[in-house]
């Protein structure tokens, strides 16, 4: 259902009108946010496409699911951003997933803020999706500031198989304050800002109804065999490498991200723009997981290429019994 939360007065006329979708009454809550940067648009499509699928459960179109549990959805977070085509709304440059918890008295992007915070703090579970920073694309994976027993068992449910703990954040974006208010909460990441990559958000929107169906917010009324759950790899912040450029110049990709490197494997290479002669080869330091691959191909010394995740070893792996 479709719920009016937020009607804001405008210069220009027409109020500017912030909705949420919800779908069930009672049960523990999933809530699920996406747009709270204007470019990232496999976000909100992928909650669109969620929209979608719940809808028809819920209508008893679908005839696989049930719906048990209860979800809440603001698909289109900061909708002037959304609108201008930016990352952030122009008139106000504010960074909403910087002005959390929010204030509905204050400026229009900390008073949605503000109307998001009240609208999922009472949920059980929270999913931000979003996008990789600009210029970059990240392959499917999860973001997580903490990895306690709760989040292990979120992540496993969703079936994803690439998990990174990140640093902890300035205290001001909601999957922080999602944590403090005790919301076991991640981020899905995938996708560069102003694309939209389907087959990526397919993988995410499968495994938010892996998850949905693991913590029976669905029910799933076929009788399918259980297949083996897939482990998810659980990557610190001391797991990953930054490849950076040692010149400037052109970058040209040659590999996707989502795929498994060795250690020496060409990434790239970087050419002079005015000659066109190469200048660089870029390789792979270590093995590991490209998660991170630069998109925009200019690129300026030193400038950050790519993030490999690379497992560190335990030191049991090193005894000789091992």
């Amino acid at each position: 259902m479709k719920e009016k939360v937020l009607s804001i007065p405008t210069p220009f006329g027409a109020p500017l009108d912030f909705y949420k979708n919800t779908w069930g009454k009672s049960g523990d809550t999933l809530s699920i946010v996406s747009g709270l940067q204007g470019d990232h648009l496999n976000g909100m499509y992928l909650n669109s496409r969620l929209s979608q699928f719940l809808d028809s459960v819920v209508e008893g179109i679908d005839p696989n699911y049930t719906l048990k549990g209860r979800v809440v959805s603001f698909p289109v977070a900061n909708l002037n951003a959304i609108q201008s085509g930016s990352k952030l709304w122009p008139y106000d440059g504010l960074d909403m997933d910087l002005a959390f918890p929010g204030n509905p008295q204050g400026e229009t992007t900390e008073a949605l803020a503000s109307a998001i915070y009240t609208h999922t703090a009472d949920s059980y579970w929270g999913c931000i999706l979003q996008s990789a920073p600009p210029h970059y694309e990240d392959a499917p994976h999860i973001q997580t500031l903490k990895v306690d027993g709760r989040i292990k068992k979120l992540c496993r449910d969703l079936q994803i198989e690439t998990a990174r703990k990140l640093n902890e954040p300035t205290k001001v974006n909601l999957l922080h304050h999602w944590h403090v208010r005790d919301i076991v909460a991640v981020t899905l990441s995938a996708g560069s800002p102003r694309t939209l990559n389907r087959p990526q958000c397919e993988t995410l929107f499968q495994g938010i109804v892996n998850f949905m169906v693991a913590e029976k917010i669905l029910k799933d009324k076929r009788k399918l065999k259980p297949e083996e759950n897939t482990k998810p790899q659980f990557y610190e912040t001391n797991d990953e490498v930054a490849v950076l450029a040692s010149t400037a110049g052109m970058f040209l990709k040659e590999m996707k991200v989502g795929t498994s490197v060795q250690k020496g494997q060409q990434l790239g290479e970087i050419r002079d723009i005015y000659s066109g002669k190469r200048l660089e080869e870029i390789t792979a330091p270590e093995d590991g997981f490209l998660i991170t691959l630069r998109q925009y191909p200019i690129v300026y010394e030193k400038e950050p290429i790519a993030t490999i995740l690379t497992p560190k070893k335990s030191w049991r792996e090193f005894l000789p019994w091992s």
